[in-house]
């Protein structure tokens, strides 16, 4: 089966849908940040600017994952990255 949306193998099979992961997320997926419930792909983008790891206007692909790569590199291990991002412990 694929995805409603995009056409990849679709992981989330419902009656009333059929979406590959990143579509479900897109679609249903939340968390609560700062008291404020938010779909996860702007939350991830809302932490990620708040660390300083937004994408820059004319930055590409590459060179952003390379900068994002380089300070999850530093951070030591996965907890310290993951405290960053939440803002406590992971």
């Amino acid at each position: 089966m694929t995805c409603d949306n995009c056409g990849k193998k679709a992981t989330q099979i419902r009656e009333e849908y059929q979406l590959c992961d990143r579509c479900y997320t897109k679609r249903f997926s939340t968390i609560t940040i700062d008291g404020k419930n938010m779909k996860v792909p702007a939350a991830f983008k809302l932490q990620l600017e708040k660390m300083g790891l937004g994408r820059k206007e004319g930055e590409s692909m590459a060179d952003w994952s390379g900068r994002c790569r380089a300070w999850a590199g530093k951070q030591g291990s996965y907890g310290a990255v993951a405290e960053k991002f939440f803002g406590g412990k992971a």
